[in-house]
């Protein structure tokens, strides 16, 4: 190991992160209307590591509920499961106290 102190010239400071090309294209498909989408890769290795990308901004975003993934060899796929925000959601809506037979059973009695 080397150690150096004062250098004469610094090199350039990297900027934030740059998004992946699979983040990318899962924004777009999650904006769409498409059932599901592959990624195709050349080799298996590159497959593996891209996986685990897509799986970490899967779950760092809260996505679990809106798609599903998983790799098959050299391959990629991407399931919608429901759309974020869907009519049939019922997350965040209370619950009614009694269902509506059983009111309209008490007020007849």
């Amino acid at each position: 190991m080397k150690i150096t102190y004062d250098l004469s010239v610094l090199p350039e400071r990297r900027r934030g992160s740059k998004e992946s090309e699979e983040v990318t294209a899962i924004k777009a498909f999650l904006a769409g209307t498409q059932k599901n989408m592959c990624f195709e890769y050349d080799s298996e290795k590159e497959a593996k590591r891209r996986y685990d990308t897509v799986r970490s901004f899967r779950i760092n975003h809260k996505l679990q509920e809106v798609f599903d993934l998983y790799r098959y060899e050299k391959c990629i796929y991407i399931l919608r499961l429901k759309k974020k925000g869907a009519p049939g959601d019922t997350t965040g809506r209370k619950k009614k106290a009694a269902p509506d037979e059983a009111t309209s059973e008490t007020a007849s009695a």
